[in-house]
C-alpha cells in the first residue's frame, strides 16, 4: 500500500490542498472554455480538480496510480450521483495514454512524481485532440524541503518555468499561459506555476 493509498480518506481534510486545487481550476476556467469538453484529470487523487470541472465537461476521466485515491473519488461520485466522471488506474512511468482522446488534460501537483516528465508531456500531447490543451500546475524549483524526508515517490524538487516552456515547445505545444499561480506558505514560501499549451 502506497503513501497515497493510506492518506486517501483524509486527503480532502487539508484546507490548503483544497484551496490549491481551486486556485488552479479557477485560473484555467478564465483561460479555457470547458463546455462540452472531454477532459482528463491526470494524477487526480480524490478528484479536487475533477469536481470543479465535471459540470461543464462532456466527460471527465480521472487517472491516478493510487487505487486508494480512486476509491475515495468513486465514493464521492456515487454519493453525488455524478454520471460523467470515470476513473482509471494508470502509471505514468509505464503506461501510455489513449491517443487523440481529450480536449483538455490537466495535471496538478503530479509532475514532480513522474520519473521522466518530458516523456510524459510528449505522451500527453499524443492524447490530445487537435487544438486541445495541456495544463500543468506544479512546484517551481525548490530546495527539497517541501515534502520533508521519507517521501520516496518524489522524483523532482520542482521545475524551472523555462524548462517547462522548453518541454512544451519541444512537444509541439504553443504556450498559452506560463506564470506563478500561487504561493504555498509552509516553513517557507513555495511557488506553484501554471503552464497551459495548445496543440496546434
Amino acid at each position: 500500500m502506497s503513501r497515497f493509498d493510506k492518506l486517501a480518506t483524509q486527503w480532502d481534510l487539508n484546507p490548503r490542498r483544497v484551496e490549491s486545487a481551486l486556485k488552479t481550476t479557477r485560473k484555467i476556467k478564465t483561460l479555457i472554455d470547458l463546455k462540452d469538453k472531454d477532459i482528463l484529470d491526470y494524477g487526480s487523487g480524490t478528484g479536487l480538480v475533477s469536481f470543479d470541472f465535471f459540470e461543464e465537461a462532456n466527460s471527465l476521466t480521472a487517472m491516478d496510480n493510487s487505487q486508494g485515491m480512486l476509491d475515495e473519488l468513486e465514493r464521492k461520485v456515487l454519493q453525488e450521483n455524478i454520471s460523467n466522471i470515470k476513473t482509471f488506474l494508470h502509471d505514468a512511468n509505464n503506461d501510455m495514454l489513449p491517443k487523440n482522446s481529450f480536449d483538455l488534460i490537466v495535471t496538478a501537483m503530479t509532475l514532480h512524481h513522474i520519473k521522466k516528465p518530458d516523456e510524459f508531456i510528449l505522451n500527453a500531447v499524443k492524447a490530445l485532440t487537435k487544438e486541445g490543451c495541456l495544463a500543468i500546475s506544479d512546484l517551481e524549483s525548490e530546495d527539497g524541503t517541501f515534502h520533508g524526508s521519507g517521501h520516496d515517490d518524489v522524483e523532482h524538487f520542482g521545475f524551472d518555468k523555462e524548462q517547462i516552456q522548453h518541454w512544451f515547445e519541444e512537444a509541439g505545444l504553443e504556450m498559452v499561459y506560463l506564470e506563478t499561480n500561487e504561493t504555498i506558505k509552509k516553513h517557507q514560501d513555495f511557488n506553484v506555476f501554471l503552464a497551459i499549451g495548445k496543440y496546434v
